[in-house]
């Protein structure tokens, strides 16, 4: 994605604000995985690292590739770098390896930003037959309890001001600062987007969804469940881990930030603090796939 790739990219903050996966989705991954070797697994859009570095708990050998040079700067410079592990420069769409080699592929909170049938052929040049392939998503964080919370959050990441008030002087909101069709593709978990059967075989796909009390609106359960109690401080750094956030700072940075004009925004209409302490669930989304032979 574009804006990742940005030598003025914040690599380190991205990491610390965004949410992590449970063990949990990594025991479903190596249970669905079963028998087939571990040798070498290829995480996408490996961003700061931390899917990657987790695969070396599994297998042998993990290569995390991404299309930003500052995601693999980062990465390289990490302590944990070289043992097992490698990172290189690479799109989902265009792989740096050979044919027929990895066991795995991941693609952690990525696959929203590729061009599906590009890179479902490639997984498939480059899954030996029978290996995995897995990507999983999260989606919009929901103030659990907290409706007016949820439509100002709304605003901010989906909406135009500028739909609102066509005379106003600049886009007042990031909902026009995501790269499209990705960002609707994260709003709809991909729903659209079939796995080719063609080249893929036994598909799972899982959605954990809830509503804004935090109840699920379907299956009452998921490998795939991120709930956290955060401070508004700690939401402020999150928000200033988009890429839409960063986009708009480019074009707009010198009138006011913001990430922080969003959080005061939700500040006054509830009655928070940087230290209010609120509840927090994604809807999110896993598929998993097994090469044909």
């Amino acid at each position: 994605m574009a804006t990742y790739s940005d030598k003025t990219f914040n690599a380190s903050h991205y990491e610390s604000a965004r949410p992590s996966y449970p063990q949990s989705l990594y025991d479903e991954l190596i249970k669905y995985h079963g028998d087939q070797a571990k040798e070498l697994a290829i995480d996408i859009g490996c961003g700061s690292g931390f899917v990657a570095f987790k695969l070396t708990d599994y297998f042998t050998e993990v290569i995390g590739t991404d299309p930003s040079t500052v995601m693999i700067q980062q990465c390289q410079q990490d302590a944990r770098a070289g043992k097992g592990i490698t990172f290189k420069e690479g799109t989902g769409e265009s792989l740096p390896v050979q044919s027929s080699v990895a066991d795995m592929i991941t693609g952690a909170e990525c696959c929203h930003w590729v061009d599906h049938n590009r890179f479902f052929k490639e997984a498939a040049r480059v899954l030996k037959p029978h290996g995995t392939l897995a990507y999983w998503f999260y989606k919009d964080p929901i103030f659990i309890g907290h409706p007016k919370a949820n439509k100002i959050y709304h605003n901010y990441t989906w909406r135009s001001s500028l739909e609102d008030n066509p005379d106003d002087e600049f886009e007042r909101w990031m909902g026009a600062y995501y790269e499209q069709p990705g960002h609707n593709f994260l709003g709809t978990l991909t729903k659209e987007i079939e796995v080719p059967e063609e080249l893929f075989y036994d598909t799972t796909r899982v959605e954990y969804l809830v509503d804004e009390n935090g109840d699920p609106k379907g299956i009452k359960d998921s490998p795939l469940m991120i709930k956290k109690t955060i401070t508004i401080a700690t939401f402020l750094e999150y928000v200033k881990s988009w890429s839409a956030y960063h986009a708009w700072m480019k074009d707009h940075g010198r009138k006011y930030d913001v990430a922080e004009r969003f959080v005061d925004e939700l500040k006054t209409e509830m009655g928070w603090t940087d230290d209010t302490k609120v509840d927090v669930v994604w809807d999110t989304m896993y598929t998993f796939a097994k090469r044909r032979a």
